[in-house]
């Protein structure tokens, strides 16, 4: 991530960023030392502080996509995303597109054994595969829905046969659809809390909300992996007692609301803004009056000063956005921006489109809001800059896990602000603007972006999808049921005892391999 990029505002901030990041690199210079150059203590034990637990431990029944900060202690995924966002071999050495990329091959690590003693090889991938993308109960299966079957080549060697496109298949595999379980524990009962993988680490407890607890994995493939011999998540929603618990000892590394980093770094601690893939965007009910007509919902994205969220509500720390990506990600499209008068903050625009479409007197809404503190001080912000457009919000704080339910299920409300979670593919997220989503009960959509959506699933490199994903994300904006408000780059804050691996950044959602503490 481009620090600088991320960073707009408050001068505070680039010069502390940057003093911080060097500090931060060079004390991270070997994987043994630490900020505060200390010993790497191999017996030490890792503290994390975060906001909830994960939902399941069963990664084909895990619709929330944070369940990989617990998933990626536990189990081993096929593919692994470096601290680069490049795909690299992790479970999978390698993977090629073959006869016209019509199936992907992969080559298996010959050395890994699954917790339970069950080898790890072709015919695992194979099980894993199948389960994922066939139990009725999986939330996998949209996911791998252009997987018609997996062949066992030989022992550690699959063919995955795709029957359309699949260039997303190789960045999916490093999240919950790659993660490998044990073939043997498939039908374990207790299998949502009693992981069964071949990851670094094994669970040693779970308290539901409150705590979960690892051992290093003594017959681990990669020794280098878990420099800790035990890591901690505990839970914990107030942002001031995150940082209280670093400041006391009780942790070594959280992320904190944008409005502590200065109380923070006063504490002695260090910070820089979260390696982060989230958006918080404006969600509309298209289903009725009157955000079913796609003019009102170009007249709420010119009503909202992008810039004025972030400098007022996240003391400038994130990034506008008119596209669900950050501008330093590798499928960002650069004609997709808030600079863009089509998508720009423009009132006079937005009140002008409301008069097309039939209220030239404004129009009442009701926003829900999402029960968090960021959420609530987001809302709070829109209320009056739409109003002075003609959109009129009343507004209503429901349960934050309930919202999706309560929007898309219930179809309750009329908008809502909402945090994107992190993804594999940048298909995922647009995925929410084909017909016959969760996130898209009105099946609002265009020919034109559903052939966009999928062209952007070909290829087997990047570079050569990137033509068409731009097409799906201009596409995109021709549905707008969502749009984008900004990059999300909540500070991370880590004490003198965190031990990080050479280029590491804290990210929103961490990873921990080579991640320890000093003695």
């Amino acid at each position: 991530m481009n620090t600088a990029m991320v960073l707009r505002p408050r001068s505070r901030w680039p010069i502390a960023v940057i003093a911080v990041l060097a500090l931060a690199l060079s004390a991270c210079g070997g994987a043994s030392r630490a900020a505060g150059n200390g010993e790497i203590d191999p017996e030490g034990t890792f503290r994390y502080v975060f906001v909830q637990n994960p939902s399941t431990f069963d990664p084909h029944r895990s619709a929330n996509p944070w369940d990989m900060i617990f998933f990626r202690l536990v189990y081993d995924q096929l593919v692994m995303e470096d601290e680069d966002g490049e795909l690299v071999p992790q479970l999978a050495t390698s993977w090629e597109f073959v006869d016209d990329d019509t199936a992907i091959v992969l080559t298996l690590r010959e050395d890994v054994t699954f917790v339970d003693g069950t080898p790890f090889n072709a015919e695992a991938v194979r099980a894993n595969l199948e389960r994922a993308r066939t139990m009725e109960e999986s939330t996998q299966r949209g996911a791998l829905a252009r997987v018609s079957g997996v062949e066992v080549v030989d022992e550690f060697t699959a063919r995955v046969e795709l029957s359309g496109p699949g260039g997303n298949l190789p960045a999916l595999f490093s999240g919950s659809a790659g993660s490998m379980i044990s073939p043997a524990a498939f039908d374990n009962p207790d299998l949502d809390q009693n992981p069964v993988g071949s990851g670094m680490a094994t669970l040693a407890e779970y308290i539901p909300g409150q705590i979960t607890r690892y051992d290093r994995n003594p017959e681990y493939w990669d020794p280098e992996a878990a420099r800790a011999a035990h890591y901690e998540i505990y839970v914990q929603t107030s942002a001031p007692t995150r940082l209280n618990m670093l400041q006391t000892g009780q942790a070594e590394l959280t992320y904190l609301d944008p409005s502590q980093a200065d109380q923070a770094a006063a504490a002695g601690l260090q910070t820089a803004p979260s390696k982060s893939l989230s958006i918080m965007s404006m969600y509309m009910n298209t289903g009725r009056p009157p955000f079913d007509d796609i003019r009102v919902r170009q007249a709420m994205e010119h009503a909202i000063d992008r810039q004025a969220i972030v400098d007022g509500v996240f003391f400038g720390i994130g990034t506008p956005v008119a596209q669900y990506m950050p501008p330093d990600y590798w499928a960002f499209d650069p004609t997709v921006t808030p600079e863009n008068p089509d998508y720009a903050y423009d009132p006079e625009r937005a009140r002008a489109l409301l008069a097309e479409a039939g209220h030239p007197d404004g129009v009442d809404f009701e926003m829900i809001v999402p029960g968090l503190d960021d959420h609530r001080a987001v809302a709070e912000a829109l209320v009056p800059m739409l109003a002075e457009s003609g959109l009129r919000a009343s507004t209503r704080v429901v349960e934050s896990p309930t919202t999706a339910v309560t929007f898309y299920g219930r179809q309750e409300g009329d908008a809502f602000p909402g945090m994107g979670a992190p993804f594999q593919d940048p298909t995922t997220v647009y995925q929410a603007s084909l017909p016959g989503q969760f996130a898209n009960p009105w099946n609002t959509s265009t020919p034109e972006f559903q052939d966009a959506w999928l062209q952007a699933l070909a290829g087997a490199d990047r570079e050569a999808r990137t033509p068409a994903m731009h097409r799906m994300i201009q596409e995109e904006k021709n549905v707008r049921k969502v749009f984008p408000l900004h990059a999300h780059y909540p500070p991370s804050a880590w004490t003198d005892r965190a031990v990080f691996p050479e280029g590491y950044r804290p990210a929103y959602a961490p990873t921990f391999r080579g991640v320890g503490v000093t003695s």
